[in-house]
């Protein structure tokens, strides 16, 4: 890594945790350890067991802590979360996340790769993905919209 404030490695069943309190603490869409169960159904237990199965990720660490993470889902072709914590962001760490993520998920034959996005334009993310080729499908998921990044669109990488 250029940057020797921050070093990238894989997830681990063990971060689960740490990366679930983390998640709350994002400057946009922040979401507790207490939502993710009650509104996903997302459980440190089910995260564990979907990583045997096929969702992997990497996590970025900076002194004693993970300040970043980014999950891909090697079954569906999707980019699950990629989250900083505010103090990390504008660094390259999100593109740095997201390429490993997108990386992996092409390596695993996906021709077409997506994630969940808020769909105001006000949103960071929307801009950060937009920029990257990323493009919305039209599809919605609640409020969020389905944006898409497709191999046939001529750009060799979506990161």
């Amino acid at each position: 890594m250029a940057d020797t404030g921050w070093s990238v490695r894989p997830m681990r069943i063990d971060d689960i945790p740490a990366t679930m309190e983390m998640r709350a603490l994002t400057r946009e869409n922040p979401v507790t350890r207490e939502e993710m169960e009650r509104d996903y159904g997302i459980t440190p237990e089910g995260v564990a067991a979907d990583m045997s199965r096929g969702l992997f990720g990497w996590v970025v660490e900076a002194g004693s802590g993970i300040v970043g993470f980014a999950m891909g889902d090697e079954r569906t072709g999707e980019v699950v979360v990629v989250a900083l914590l505010p103090d990390w962001e504008g660094r390259g760490i999100g593109r740095n996340l997201l390429h490993r993520v997108t990386t992996r998920l092409l390596a695993a034959g996906h021709e077409r790769l997506w994630l969940y996005a808020n769909p105001d334009p006000d949103v960071r993310a929307s801009g950060f993905y937009e920029r990257l080729g990323w493009r919305a499908s039209g599809e919605r998921h609640g409020e969020d919209v389905v944006l898409e990044w497709r191999r046939s669109r001529g750009r060799d990488h979506p990161a």
